[in-house]
Formats: structure tokens, sequence, C-alpha cells
């Protein structure tokens, strides 16, 4: 999905988990109303760190305005499920 792609444009590893050596997937829902906006993000599932989690929210709340709408979702409510992996291997 678009929004996957845009949301890594703005993706930052928090020092301060880097330096605790914090890493999870947290997985964020999104409500996206007909008209195409973001109507709710939420952690879906935690990594374990608010700090992780926080910083997922925020990187998909920058991307969403980057993201086209597909055509077959223009004007219809839909949830996606979006998944955000801090890794310290991968960065």
């Amino acid at each position: 999905m678009a929004l996957i792609m845009a949301a890594r444009r703005y993706k930052r590893y928090p020092s301060q988990a880097m330096e605790k050596g914090w890493q999870g997937k947290v997985e964020i829902r999104l409500l996206v109303g007909a008209n195409g906006m973001i109507q709710t993000a939420t952690v879906k599932t935690s990594s374990g760190y608010q700090l992780l989690d926080d910083t997922a929210l925020d990187m998909i709340r920058k991307g969403k305005t980057l993201a086209p709408i597909p055509p077959m979702l223009r004007g219809k409510e839909f949830v996606v499920d979006v998944p955000v992996v801090f890794d310290l291997q991968a960065g």
C-alpha cells in the first residue's frame, strides 16, 4: 500500500531505544473515512515499548498526506493495519 511506502520516509529509530536495545513490531490500525482522510490511528499491537509505539504512530500520521487512496477504495470507509518494525540490525 502507498501509505506504508510514504510512511517509511518518516521512519526514525529513536536514539534512546537504540541505546537500550529496544526492538519490536508495532501494528497501527487506521480507519480511513469515505472522504479519504484518516479518522483514527491507534496501536493495534504494541511493541512492548511506549516510545516505539508512539514513534510508529507519528510516522504514519506524517506519511498519510503523501499516500493516494487506491481508486477502488475511494468513497468508501475502510480499515487497514500497518506493520512498523523496529529492528536494530535493519535500522
